[in-house]
């Protein structure tokens, strides 16, 4: 039988690499193509992904396991695609587990992963709005497709059934949760995730009230890094940040100052030298992996940062996902913990 599952794994990719491959050959050619003619991607093509987010959410309905039943037309919204010059179509429900695919990691259980799911669809779906269709570049999602398609001959046997284990993970999530999305006050939300908090996920902005933070005490252990930077090195990179005159490494020691932090910790200004910058600035400056940071300057010469958690923090944490799920959370009650007052519904 695992022979049988190995064969299957690997046909299941090389038929979707050899769709992309002829697509590519199609453009080569310079072909034209109807829209109607939708089957050059076939529904064994491999899906592409991931994406970051912010917007409302929908009044809860009082049962965090009860999903509102819509009018079962999952698959009539659809994604337009060009490959190569020729032009064809994916249902949002066969584009999503190629999004997901670049959003997690391959130790994400089924629970978590319906949650990737539904986190996908509800932002495709408020991209869309009314529209029954959209242009893939609108959604700005990574997508696993022609880089793959590309590497197929240097992937190993290993690899490729890796790979399509994974596909075939979320699509499986994709189809379980089909056409489920999360709802405030019968808006699509923006849901943003991050790999990992600091320990508790942020508040979002007044126009984003079900992006509250919460405990998420899965995400403490391991959650720290730490990186050194000379005084030289941590000036250089501070002043690409704006136009100020001098900063003079030897005296940044005593020039930082925390300013002020938000509720999960992350720092929201820092004074450095003359100018006050946002805890997200020197973050991409000094390429932290979060703007949940401390800053020693207690040993000479040089500026010690200790990071905790991984991406914004908003919203749901995959990590914590994970763990809860593990302990048997169901996706629909870790969405409703990490996303508050929203409504799971079916359209």
């Amino acid at each position: 039988m695992r022979k049988i599952g190995i064969v299957a794994a690997v046909v299941f990719v090389a038929s979707w690499m050899f769709s992309l491959l002829c697509m590519h050959a199609a453009g080569q050619a310079g072909w034209k193509m109807e829209e109607e003619n939708q089957n050059v991607i076939s529904e064994s093509v491999v899906y592409e992904n991931n994406q970051k987010g912010s917007e409302e959410t929908a009044g809860w309905n009082g049962n965090s396991h009860s999903v509102d039943q819509g009018d079962g037309e999952a698959y009539s919204r659809r994604i337009i695609l060009e490959r190569y010059g020729v032009r064809t179509y994916l249902s949002v429900e066969d584009y999503l587990p190629g999004v997901m695919v670049c959003q997690t990691g391959p130790e994400m259980g089924m629970e978590a992963l319906k949650c990737q799911a539904v986190i996908a669809r509800t932002y495709i779906y408020r991209q869309m709005g009314d529209r029954e269709e959209i242009q893939e570049e609108e959604l700005d999602l990574d997508y696993l497709g022609d880089d793959t398609a590309r590497a197929g001959n240097t992937l190993t046997v290993h690899q490729k059934e890796e790979l399509a284990k994974r596909l075939e993970q979320c699509r499986q999530a994709a189809e379980t949760t089909a056409g489920v999305v999360m709802k405030y006050e019968d808006r699509y939300i923006l849901p943003l995730f991050h790999e990992r908090s600091a320990g508790r996920t942020r508040t979002g902005e007044a126009d984003y009230p079900y992006l509250q933070s919460v405990e998420s005490k899965w995400d403490v252990v391991g959650s720290e890094s730490e990186k050194s930077f000379h005084l030289s090195e941590f000036a250089q990179r501070i002043k690409h940040l704006s136009d100020v005159p001098s900063l003079d490494p030897d005296r940044i020691p005593s020039e930082i100052q925390i300013v002020k932090r938000d509720d999960a910790g992350y720092v929201m200004q820092i004074k450095i030298g003359p100018r006050t910058y946002t805890g997200d600035d020197v973050q991409y400056a000094l390429d932290l992996p979060s703007s949940c940071f401390t800053i020693d300057t207690r040993t000479s010469g040089t500026i010690t940062v200790t990071v905790k958690g991984r991406g914004h923090g908003y919203g749901l944490s995959q990590n914590g996902a994970q763990a809860m799920a593990e302990e048997g959370w169901s996706y629909s009650d870790i969405l409703n913990y990490y996303y508050k007052n929203i409504s799971l519904m079916t359209e």
